[in-house]
């Protein structure tokens, strides 16, 4: 490929670790890239790459800051009063949580239960100097303007502000506030950052982690809206996705759950592996 591309990197939560792998299969090939469009922890992944640096060290360290917080974030569940019973039930009480209490729009006025102290340090070491000439690609995060509802792509501002704004979940993570503008990251509404391109992004790869429906028959009417928002997510993928010129779609880490973040080096490396063959079959 002679032309560069747009390369538009998603995966809901810890999914998106899996770019990690796919970023540095995609360094290997050498494919000319204009700018990376990214959500969620994949903005992060995506600013680590962007500016030329070790992706190596990034996954020690994002491995390190979910062991050194493993009772804090994944005690999580306990907060959303589920009953005993349904935490034994659901295979992944974290995720069943972010469902059933984050989904829906009144949380965007709720206290979010976790502080950006916890990421804020980190941030800085890793980002806090730079100068936006150290870019080797431009990086733009999606995150939806919560004043106006609409979904806007962050290119100019701070990197540190950028990144947080990818990162805000509603109830989770507070949104960012810049310029008088309040921000939180599109992953709650599409896990992939497609709506705001458009031809002129074009040629535009994608790379997807696509995430397994649940089979569980929903037992209340909250599980059934939630089920409802699951299936709504995945039909607006499904459309966004027509938009890329080439869609690699990496089948060996969408099993990848919410707590097993001991598994991370093993996701990275199986997605590198698979990124490398399907990037091999293309070109």
């Amino acid at each position: 490929m002679n032309k560069e591309a747009t390369l538009v990197i998603g995966g809901l939560g810890l999914k998106g670790l899996a770019n990690i792998g796919v970023l540095q299969a995609i360094s290997e090939s050498a494919i000319p890239l204009k700018r990376i469009v990214a959500s969620g922890i994949s903005s992060i992944i995506g600013a680590q790459f962007a500016l030329g640096r070790d992706m190596n060290l990034l996954t020690d360290e994002l491995v390190s800051f979910f062991t050194e917080n493993d009772r804090y974030l994944w005690g999580l569940q306990r907060l959303s009063g589920m009953p005993r019973r349904r935490t034994r039930r659901v295979r992944d009480s974290f995720a069943y949580f972010l469902r059933e209490r984050l989904f829906c729009q009144a949380n965007f006025s709720r206290i979010s239960i976790l502080p950006w102290d916890i990421l804020d340090s980190r941030l800085q070491t890793f980002f806090g100097d730079v100068h936006p000439s150290e870019f080797q690609v431009p990086l733009a995060v999606s995150a939806i303007d919560l004043s106006s509802k609409q979904e806007v792509l962050l290119e100019e501002e701070d990197l540190i502000m950028r990144l947080k704004a990818g990162l805000a979940f509603p109830g989770l993570f507070p949104p960012v506030r810049h310029r008088d503008r309040e921000y939180a990251g599109s992953t709650f509404y599409c896990e992939l950052p497609l709506s705001t391109l458009s031809t002129t992004d074009a040629p535009i790869i994608v790379s997807d982690i696509p995430s397994t429906l649940s089979t569980e028959t929903p037992g209340n009417v909250i599980e059934t809206l939630a089920r409802v928002d699951e299936i709504r997510s995945a039909v607006i993928k499904k459309d966004l996705l027509t938009r890329a010129d080439r869609l690699f779609s990496l089948q060996t880490v969408k099993g990848f759950q919410w707590g097993n973040y001991r598994q991370i080096h093993m996701q990275v490396d199986r997605a590198y592996e698979e990124m490398k063959t399907l990037i091999d079959k293309w070109e």
